[in-house]
C-alpha cells in the first residue's frame, strides 16, 4: 500500500520505506489521470532510485486497486 497525497497536477507517492516519487497528470471529476512516464526514481534525502519497468507496472497496478472502490479513481494515461 502507498501514501497517495495530492495536489492540482501531481500527486506524491510514498512507499513503506519512505520513499517518494511525483506522479504528474491531471485532476479531473471524480479523480486523477496521472502519467505512467512520471514513474522515473524513489527519492529519500539524498538517495535516487530508478524504477525498473516491471516495478512501474507494479505499482500501476496497486495504485489502481488501491482507489478501485474509491470516490476518488486514480488511472493512467
Amino acid at each position: 500500500m502507498y501514501i497517495l497525497t495530492g495536489h492540482n497536477n501531481h500527486i506524491t507517492v510514498e512507499n513503506q520505506l519512505g520513499q517518494h516519487f511525483q506522479l504528474n497528470g491531471e485532476l479531473v471529476r471524480g479523480g486523477f489521470i496521472a502519467d505512467p512516464t512520471s514513474i522515473q526514481n524513489w527519492h529519500k534525502a539524498d538517495e535516487i532510485t530508478p524504477i525498473s519497468q516491471l516495478e512501474k507496472d507494479e505499482i500501476m497496478t496497486q495504485i489502481m486497486q488501491q482507489t478501485i472502490h474509491s470516490p476518488f479513481k486514480i488511472l493512467f494515461a
